[in-house]
């Protein structure tokens, strides 16, 4: 009866699997998630019983989350040998996992969704494989499990770096007592994406160099020292000098260089740099990019100050010193002070770290802390407090009222030559807010998302997609905080070279005043009742206007003085 039974399900199950060889061809594997996995070819239906690769890849992202969380190191390959399993024309059936290797996936990986409440799927259940690789029953046994060195992480699974994203790429340093990255891991960005920010930092900070350079080297030729705001314009581009040579420092070095650090427990291992003073080039960049950077803004608050100055108060007059001046003192230990105090300060709670994506070091790379404490807040101030300077002065310039025509304005009398470098500050100062707000947007995106960014995702039952920082945004702060160099260069180099060049070439010949057409016209007189008439003269150089009469001071007139004019015009 036994027999029996078993002849008729050989009869049964051998036509079905030669129906299924003979229709399951081998195709390009079109899944995302299962390319590169080390075979390029699978046949359909697969193990599970999908018959299109798009039912397979619906039901592969419902494992994204579990593959992301990285309880197993293997568990990439195991889902993707059952649903997109190795085809090859030698062999009629798929080639999907070995037992061993969905035995070590389970142990690792069951624990996680029993925690969450999920159950292993029946189509997962270990014993449908092949116990071992053999001539009858192919099968892929997998690399093995890469377990990570003893004492590097917690012991238990829900430790620190467990929970972060891709926990194998992250290691525990109890030396600081949090997790450090790899240095050559890609836990946020790729490879491709890194070799475009560092040519993108490049370009910029060589231009931005390049720029401020010769904008400091013009100012020093000519030796002009001009006002308070323009000194302290100058000064803004020497600190965005001195910042672009950081990232000068750090392109020159390398990235395994200047953002990596040997790790103490295991010298053989690269960290990416999270105590910068292990590393002597990335304590120099952050210095150069966080102090000067830092210095830099404080100086702008003083150009916006400088101008509200400008406008509120009339000017001083010839010999006396401006107030700001007075002042150079106090305005140099805040500009020079605060930023060597709080660079001091990251230096001693060591909290000097690298970025993946350039590894440049800096200060709130991998602590939202700091980022927030060190960075944000001190670039908020800076700029909330220029917004006001500038805001006031802008202010003020509306609300002026209107000069009356007198006869000194209409008989030409000379304007003051710091209006147009009044001007020219206020709009400097107006023009550098734009760029520093944008970085400052930045900064405070990457405060609100970067937890999220490494946290590692829930496991669910539904395709979810992770939370991933934008590429363009990172970018951008690069682009413009080489650009606010480029810009004050060309805002001080502009006038600089133009002096410089008329220095070289020589004092430009005075041009003769035109003639005037039409016929001559008659000197202005004026006949005053008290006294005698006397006679305006006309401009020398504006035949159209007259100079400015002024009376003798040996004659006092206790009457008002009443004028009539014989050349038939009125003076308002």
């Amino acid at each position: 009866m036994l027999c029996i039974i078993a002849i008729l399900f050989t009869i049964c199950l051998v036509p079905r699997a030669i129906a299924e060889a003979s229709v399951r061809t081998c195709e390009p594997i079109k899944v995302a998630m299962c390319k590169n996995i080390g075979y390029n070819q699978t046949g359909m239906p697969n193990l599970a019983r999908h018959t299109l690769q798009a039912d397979a890849d619906i039901t592969l992202q419902t494992f994204s989350p579990l593959v992301q969380y990285g309880c197993s190191s293997q568990l990439h390959l195991f889902l993707c040998s059952v649903y997109v399993p190795m085809c090859t024309d030698k062999v009629a059936l798929p080639i999907g996992p070995c037992r061993g290797l969905c035995d070590s996936v389970h142990a690792r990986c069951f624990p996680v969704l029993h925690g969450f409440g999920f159950s292993w799927p029946p189509e997962l259940d270990c014993t449908l494989f092949p116990a071992e690789n053999n001539h009858e029953h192919m099968c892929m046994e997998g690399p093995g499990e890469r377990a990570p060195p003893v004492g590097s992480i917690p012991l238990n699974a829900t430790g620190a770096c467990r929970r972060l994203i891709k926990p194998n790429s992250w290691v525990w340093v109890r030396g600081s007592g949090r997790c450090a990255q790899f240095c050559d891991a890609e836990v946020l960005w790729e490879t491709g994406e890194r070799r475009a920010a560092e040519v993108w930092l490049a370009t910029w900070a060589a231009l931005s160099f390049a720029c401020t350079l010769a904008a400091v080297a013009a100012q020093l030729a000519c030796g002009d020292r001009g006002g308070a705001g323009e000194r302290a314009l100058v000064l803004v581009a020497l600190c965005r000098c001195a910042a672009a040579a950081g990232w000068g420092v750090r392109a020159a070095a390398g990235r395994a260089a200047a953002g990596c650090a040997k790790d103490s427990t295991s010298p053989a291992r690269m960290l990416l740099a999270h105590d910068g003073l292990a590393n002597p080039n990335c304590a120099v960049v952050f210095l150069l990019l966080y102090y000067f950077g830092l210095a830099a803004s404080v100086w702008w608050v003083v150009v916006a100050g400088a101008w509200r100055a400008s406008v509120l108060r009339p000017p001083n007059p010839p010999g006396t010193m401006a107030r700001n001046d007075r002042h150079s003192s106090l305005l140099q230990l805040a500009a020079w002070g605060v930023p060597a105090a709080l660079a001091a300060a990251v230096l001693v709670t060591r909290d000097v770290d690298a970025d993946e994506l350039t590894g440049t070091c800096f200060v709130g790379n991998q602590s939202t802390k700091s980022l927030l404490a060190l960075v944000i807040v001190p670039e908020a101030i800076c700029l909330l407090l220029g917004c006001v300077f500038l805001s006031s002065g802008l202010r003020a310039v509306l609300r002026k009222p209107v000069p009356v025509h007198t006869p000194a304005l209409l008989l030409n009398a000379p304007q003051p030559h710091t209006d147009q470098s009044v001007l020219r500050l206020g709009a400097f100062a107006a023009l550098y807010a734009v760029p520093s707000a944008c970085i400052l947007a930045t900064w405070v995106y990457e405060y609100a998302w970067r937890d999220e960014w490494l946290a590692s995702p829930v496991p669910s039952s539904e395709p979810s997609t992770h939370a991933h920082p934008a590429f363009w945004v990172f970018l951008f702060r690069i682009f413009a905080i080489q650009i606010l160099g480029v810009m004050v260069a060309v805002w001080i180099a502009t006038p600089r070279l133009k002096a410089l060049w008329r220095r070289v070439t020589g004092p430009r010949k005075p041009v003769p005043p035109k003639c005037p057409t039409g016929p001559t016209q008659a000197p202005l007189t004026l006949h005053c009742y008290a006294t005698h008439p006397h006679t305006i003269a006309r401009h020398p150089y504006n035949p159209t206007k007259y100079a400015t009469y002024r009376p003798p001071q040996q004659h006092s007139y206790r009457k008002p003085r009443h004028y009539h004019y014989s050349a038939g015009e009125t003076i308002l």
